[in-house]
């Protein structure tokens, strides 16, 4: 007689867990501690003969997965297997493939003794658990706009805790891809959203965090919160360090190790309670690098605020060799160091233990300006290498040039309030008392406004190069520049009387020459007549004229 089978019930569970034998699931290879998850779910079944009386012995089954209720594609097949039935319950292991349960419906298909049995049965979700071993992959639409694919909730309050944890000796324990959202996303109300730690014992060999971008941003922080008094930064970003840096930024190429850039605020704002705000060093650059797109006072590319007693930005230059502790440059017309004091204080202040407190210079060929004030100067002592020279109009019917003689010619428009501005012509008259210098060059008159009027920190700087100095022609009504102390080229006449060195010159009949002082004899004693003596000879001319070196000393 024939046996007819009928599958009454049936089980479907995952081999997941050492827990689920005491469900009595049979696997064909042992649970071992560290042992890969295998790729079976378990099957159970109970086999009953046509009047209901369970059924003992080996029985031929063969199970299909397919794709569809009714035809579909067969996606695995597990050939006929002989399974022991006792007491009408049975227990197999099918071996299928764990890439075919990606979140696509399936249906298992059964064959008992001969018989297909029908209809098919729709596999439920357990057996895609299998997506969660080693390579495989989950996949599908998620729930919602808003909602996930996979979601883990963990319950309870377990601060040490984790609801997704990852393990890996070498590589990524947790990873995250996309290509155009988030590669990993995590949301909290009053602790951390996204949380990492290192915890190895080598020295600057691990990450707590670790975020790389080819193309865009390897770290991206973003704050909506307003400052209160247990949050006064509102930081997008915040790091902390107990012994080291809270946050290190490196640039490989030409580019930042950590850029900041704000709208209204800070770009970069550091603070520290007994060390350094913001630090910047660099083997072979710039340490800290500040740039600003603005135009007006207010912007600053890197600026510094500082308490009573300290500094705002202070440069330092360590070691014996030579170096800067401060370095400012500008490819504009503004300042490249500027300093501004709105109370008492100093604007710049230099100071060195042994070299210079504070040096400048200029790359211009005309050397205007190493130091340039419109204010008054105030020194202990006055070291000079050259001339002092006065600013001065030309008040001649013709243009002067360098050496040329000058004389007082009256009083010219000044440009600065309260400070007469004297005008001057070639001296004509011998031994005159009106002569009060020597022609050294020409004079922009842009360097006579005052560029604090428009801007006192030198951010905007003039709104054109100053064309630089030269010995001349200069035009009546122009500006020059006269020597009145020091050394200089003045043009001589010995054509009446040889000049020897250190001989007192005055001004020569030839117009715009000095000549060898005329001497009276007073008590026996020969004297230049006063006022008339404007310079020493620093070299001889025996005859004719000449430009000769002299040392310009009004007596």
């Amino acid at each position: 007689m024939r046996t007819h089978a009928s599958l009454m019930v049936v089980l479907i569970v995952v081999l997941l867990a050492a827990s689920l034998g005491g469900a009595g699931v049979v696997f064909s290879d042992p649970l071992i501690p560290g042992a890969v998850v295998a790729g079976k779910f378990n099957y159970q079944g109970r086999l009953t003969s046509p009047s209901g009386l369970p059924l003992d012995g080996v029985f031929p089954m063969r199970f299909q997965v397919y794709d569809d209720a009714a035809v579909g594609v067969l996606r695995w097949d597990s050939g006929v297997v002989n399974v022991t039935v006792v007491r009408g319950l049975f227990n197999v292991g099918l071996g299928v493939n764990p890439t075919d349960f990606n979140g696509t419906a399936l249906w298992l298909r059964l064959y008992v003794n001969g018989e297909w049995l029908s209809p098919r049965q729709e596999l439920a979700p357990v057996p895609y658990a299998l997506s969660l071993r080693p390579g495989a992959q989950i996949r599908g639409e998620p729930t919602a706009w808003s909602g996930w694919v996979l979601n883990v909730t963990m319950d309870g309050a377990y601060p040490q805790a984790g609801a997704v944890t990852g393990v890996a000796a070498t590589g990524s324990a947790v990873r995250g891809e996309s290509s155009g959202g988030l590669g990993v996303y995590g949301y909290t109300q009053d602790g951390y959203a996204v949380y990492g730690r290192d915890t190895g014992t080598s020295q600057a060999r691990g990450y707590g965090g670790y975020f790389a971008s080819d193309n865009g941003v390897g770290v991206y922080g973003y704050s909506a919160a307003d400052r209160y008094y247990n949050n006064t930064q509102a930081p997008g970003v915040y790091g902390r360090s107990l012994n080291g840096v809270g946050v290190y930024g490196v640039g490989e190429t030409t580019h930042e190790g950590v850029r900041g850039e704000s709208v209204d605020g800070q770009g970069l704002h550091g603070v520290s309670t007994n060390d350094a705000g913001v630090y910047g060093y660099s083997t072979n650059d710039i340490g800290v690098y500040g740039r600003t797109g603005g135009s007006t006072g207010a912007d600053a590319g890197v600026y510094g605020l500082a308490g009573a007693g300290a500094y705002g930005v202070h440069g330092y230059q360590s070691g014996a060799s030579s170096g800067l502790g401060s370095l400012g440059e500008t490819q504009g017309t503004g300042a490249g160091a500027s300093g501004l004091s709105s109370s008492s204080g100093n604007g710049t202040w230099g100071y060195s233990a042994n070299g210079n407190g504070l040096a400048s210079m200029t790359a211009r060929a005309d050397n205007n300006y190493g130091l340039y004030t419109y204010d008054n100067l105030y020194s202990l002592n006055i070291h000079s290498f050259g001339a002092a020279m006065q600013v001065v109009q030309n008040g001649d019917q013709g243009s002067l040039e360098q050496g040329d003689v000058v004389a007082i010619a009256g009083l010219g428009d000044s440009p600065v309030d309260g400070v007469p501005l004297l005008r001057v012509a070639k001296a004509s008259e011998a031994n005159s008392t009106a002569v009060i210098g020597v022609v050294y060059s020409t004079y922009a008159a842009a360097w006579l406004a005052d560029p604090a009027a428009v801007d006192p920190t030198g951010a905007t700087g003039r709104a054109e190069p100053i064309p630089p100095t030269g010995p001349g022609p200069v035009a009546p009504g122009d500006y020059l520049l006269i020597v009145v102390r020091g050394p200089c080229l003045v043009k001589a006449n010995a054509a009446a009387t040889p000049i020897q060195v250190g001989d007192l010159l005055a001004s020569s009949s030839l117009a715009g020459h000095a000549a060898r002082a005329a001497r009276v004899t007073v008590d026996g004693v020969q004297l230049a007549i006063p006022g008339t003596v404007l310079a020493k000879a620093l070299a001889p001319l025996a005859a004719g004229q000449k430009l000769v070196a002299a040392y310009v000393t009004l007596q």
